[in-house]
């Protein structure tokens, strides 16, 4: 994978050889190719993984340029509310 570069992922439901549908996600193409099959219920806890970290990114990152900020510099030891007085 090339830095800055984005993947395509592609999603699609496939027929088992059961005759339960999978849901493949392939990742990459030509030499570096990943497959996942999964079962519904695989894709569902996996779909809900990912969103959660994606939820966390972006709570993370809001924090980290919000101007309502805990502490106005990492080595702050006080609250700003508490030195607001000062």
């Amino acid at each position: 994978m090339v830095p800055g570069i984005q993947e395509k992922i592609t999603v699609s439901v496939v027929a088992g050889v059961d005759g339960v549908d999978r849901i493949a996600l392939q990742h990459g193409d030509g030499s570096e190719t990943l497959l996942l099959n999964l079962t519904p219920s695989q894709a569902r806890l996996l779909a809900n993984e990912l969103v959660a970290a994606v939820n966390k990114v972006a709570v993370k990152a809001n924090l980290k340029s919000g101007p309502n900020m805990w502490r106005q510099n990492p080595g702050d030891s006080q609250p700003r509310l508490a030195r607001a007085g000062v």
